[in-house]
């Protein structure tokens, strides 16, 4: 009998798990691993995610740092009364991420080489009273201005050679100095480059100088596999005459544009018109309120190249982790204009 008993207790020792103790086990092993799988799933996710948000952050802000720059030079070398902002461009580009269509941005602005004194043109060429400097290198964009009217123009040196005398009595520019004079012509098909809503190609009074210029565009692009960009032309958009592109990729990932322009009434979407015309001698307060002051310009970009991370948010164009930069730029020759007006300058 004892021996019995204790066969019976050793064999009771032996005994496994039962069925709630193994489903018990089960579900907290299932628990733990699970716990444990999220942790790592959320490392490896912030572990992409801030070079991702690094880069986004770099790309915004080297647009904006460009487009700044562009800003302030907006209107250098050109009449003071010239609306150099192009007109109707308000939601004129692709759907942006904020529930509204991108704006597309685009001004003129001269460049640091010397300005030469006009003294004959026509559908064809620009003769200056001066050898055209090196600082000119063609072909390029060149900006005709009077005291009120400009217009930008395609041209090379022409090719029989970069000299050629000035006509009698051509231009606002008077008379030139025989064979030394300077000599440009348009190129075939690029003769005429307006920008919309901006200068006429039509002079009310003949043209006096010329300079080096540039009309910048600012537009948001979508590649063919939807990513966005942030694209800029020095041209206005169009190809150089060698029938090359001259849009270039600024920033890689932004998907939203927005632009607002302050006058003496306040800010608007549209740079508005410039009502002091050609016959403006004396320009009052009303004049001076309708030259456009600071310009705010808006970016937002997103992450690209990852999916699923963190913090996505959802708009009219995809998902993605976002950010948006601002920044407000006072262009310098409104700010003269305006200074000199108000006697500060």
């Amino acid at each position: 009998m004892a021996r019995e008993q204790g066969r019976t207790a050793a064999a009771g020792g032996e005994r496994g798990f039962s069925l709630v103790e193994l489903m018990i086990a089960m579900t907290a092993t299932l628990i733990i691993t699970g716990a444990v799988f999220q942790l790592v799933s959320a490392g490896q996710s912030a572990f992409r995610k801030e070079p991702a948000l690094s880069d986004r952050q770099q790309n915004v802000r080297a647009g904006i740092d460009v487009i700044a720059r562009d800003l302030y030079r907006a209107g250098f070398g050109l009449p003071e009364f010239a609306q150099v902002f192009t007109r109707n461009f308000d939601g004129a580009g692709p759907a942006g991420s904020g529930g509204e269509d991108t704006d597309i941005l685009e001004f003129a602005a001269a460049s640091d080489c010397p300005t030469l004194q006009v003294c004959d043109v026509n559908g064809t060429q620009i003769t200056t009273t001066a050898e055209i400097s090196g600082c000119y290198a063609l072909p390029s964009m060149v900006i005709l201005a009077n005291a009120q009217e400009w217009h930008p123009m395609w041209a090379e040196k022409p090719g029989g050679g970069a000299n050629a005398s000035c006509a009698s009595g051509g231009g606002g520019g008077g008379g030139g100095g025989g064979s030394r004079n300077g000599h440009l012509t348009f190129p075939a098909g690029k003769s005429d480059l307006n920008p919309s809503g901006g200068p006429s190609n039509i002079f009310t009074n003949p043209p006096e100088w010329l300079v080096l210029g540039q009309v910048i565009r600012y537009r948001i692009a979508i590649e063919a596999d939807g990513t966005p960009n942030l694209e800029r032309s020095a041209f206005g958009g169009q190809d150089y005459p060698n029938g090359t592109t001259s849009w270039e990729i600024i920033a890689r990932g932004v998907e939203d544009l927005q632009v607002e322009y302050e006058n003496g009434a306040g800010w608007f979407g549209d740079p508005g018109a410039v009502s002091c015309g050609a016959n403006c001698g004396a320009p009052g307060q009303a004049e001076f309120d309708t030259l456009t002051r600071r310009v705010r310009v808006r970016l937002s970009a997103r992450v690209v190249g990852e999916e699923n991370l963190t913090g996505q948010t959802t708009s009219a164009v995809g998902n993605g982790v976002r950010g948006q930069l601002v920044t407000e730029v006072a262009p310098r020759m409104a700010s003269a204009t305006l200074g000199v007006f108000n006697g500060e300058l």
